[in-house]
């Protein structure tokens, strides 16, 4: 006789538990407290389709409790209303014709907007945005951005883990329109910081709306998320927080070089999403490699870091940080 597969369901869920408790602290619980917040509640055997069900009537997956302290995060602001969601903030600048039909179609969408004139200081920042994996920023979309003559930047509202990627989707869709109907010159994201070629944003568009999970996850990714970003000492990416998922870092001495890092960094993004999606978890402290011929790293979560919580760049979700594995005499 097969034994049958049952899951454990926390009632209530562990996410509200957690949240009440830190309420009731009026602070943000410690590492060792919301274990043991995990270890004292009271749990119920199901079977996986009724635990489903269950998950689906809530509105979110509960917070996974054999990686409790790091998943927590996922649904930490959300639950407890005490931090910062993400947001996607969009710029496209253009001409004056550009900015009256930009904002007449936002204004039939219901999208928070804002119109502004000229900005000396554009075309330096589209340039230190540009991205550095697939380059494709022209001298034609440098130009556009030098002469414009009006800025529109197009804002989502803040949005849970749950929701990113359909949020992502849709805005990329808006940025879309506003570049091909309407006549918009260039665009930025400025929730992350990268911009790309008029040409390479509308065939993002394209790409993350097909049915193919891995296609539309990879363009999502290039579309939102900067890497390798860095400094002497380490590189990560910045962005991950609008897809819904923590962002990456790593030691400069933990990888050799800059194409190391970009592979690493674009091949755990999209495992997180098209692989792991929102049915599995990649639990803080597993290990990965991009293919059996490459090197093999451990990911640890860790609280995002170097950003202030109320600035666009901070991912509420935290960062998992590469790291060698030991050798093994």
């Amino acid at each position: 006789m097969t034994e049958r597969k049952l899951v454990p369901v926390f009632i209530p869920p562990l996410a509200a538990l957690l949240g009440a408790a830190q309420k009731q602290r009026g602070g943000d619980l410690t590492t060792q407290e919301v274990t043991q917040i995990r270890d004292r509640a009271a749990c119920i055997m199901m079977e996986p389709a009724d635990a489903k069900a269950l998950e689906a009537s809530r509105g979110f997956r509960d917070v996974e409790p054999e990686d409790v302290w790091a998943d927590w995060h996922r649904l930490k602001v959300q639950v407890t209303g005490h931090g910062y969601l993400p947001r996607i903030v969009l710029c496209l600048v253009g001409d004056a014709r550009f900015a009256a039909q930009a904002e007449a179609l936002l204004r039939s969408e219901k999208i928070e907007h804002e119109v502004r004139g000229a900005d000396p200081r554009m075309l330096r920042s589209f340039e230190a945005a540009a991205c550095r994996v697939e380059p494709s920023f022209a001298e034609s979309d440098r130009v556009a951005v030098a002469t414009h003559t009006n800025a529109v930047y197009v804002l989502s509202a803040n949005f849970t883990a749950g929701a990113a990627i359909a949020t992502a989707r849709a805005m990329l869709a808006v940025g879309a329109r506003l570049l091909e109907e309407c006549s918009g010159a260039a665009m930025k994201c400025e929730s992350s910081g990268i911009a790309h070629g008029k040409a390479k944003w509308l065939e993002l568009a394209r790409a993350s709306a097909r049915p193919d999970v891995v296609e539309a996850t990879r363009a999502a990714v290039r579309a939102f998320v900067q890497f390798p970003i860095g400094d002497r000492e380490r590189l990560w990416t910045c962005g991950m927080h609008l897809l819904g998922r923590p962002d990456l870092i790593a030691d400069r001495a933990v990888l050799r070089d800059d194409f190391e890092v970009a592979r690493l960094f674009d091949t755990f993004c999209i495992y997180l999403l098209a692989e792991c999606g929102e049915e599995r978890h990649f639990a803080s402290g597993n290990t990965f490699q991009c293919d059996a011929a490459s090197p093999r790293f451990r990911a640890t979560w860790e609280p995002c870091q170097g950003y202030d919580e109320d600035e666009f760049f901070f991912n509420p979700f935290g960062r998992y940080r590469f790291a060698d594995l030991p050798v093994t005499p």
